[in-house]
């Protein structure tokens, strides 16, 4: 088992949730940030929290919330619509970057997943941000 990504929304949306595992999602953000930098994108992982872990940190994921203290960032759906829709038609269009994905069609299977979700979000006039699981 490992860590999914998924997106959040303030206040959730009605009649729609995430309908993905999220775990590639997870397992290949770093990959996806670097092809959002390529063309020119938001990263990825710039719609979750990515404050920087303390150096002097050692502890589990618990003792690092504490230590990071509360996060309550959120972002435009219509912006990460768009990370999300410039990721879609990279990956699809380009070899150079499906290359990069360990299985870019089902990568693309779960970014569309989401481009649905965050579709929903910009009808609903919520907020989003990406969020991690177990």
């Amino acid at each position: 088992m490992g860590m999914s990504v998924y997106p959040a929304f303030n206040p959730e949306l009605t009649g729609i949730q995430f309908e993905a595992e999220g775990k590639l999602l997870f397992d290949q953000f770093e990959t996806l940030d670097a092809i959002a930098e390529a063309i020119d994108s938001p990263r990825f992982s710039s719609f979750g929290d990515d404050r920087p872990i303390p150096e002097d940190f050692d502890g589990d994921e618990d003792d690092l919330d504490e230590a990071l203290g509360p996060w309550d960032e959120w972002y435009s759906p219509a912006e990460g619509l768009k990370m999300v829709i410039a990721l879609i038609d990279a990956i699809a269009e380009e070899a150079d970057f499906s290359e990069q994905l360990d299985f870019p069609d089902e990568v693309i299977a779960e970014l569309t997943e989401m481009k649905r979700c965050l579709e929903a979000a910009v009808e609903q006039g919520v907020l989003f941000r990406l969020e991690l699981a177990p």
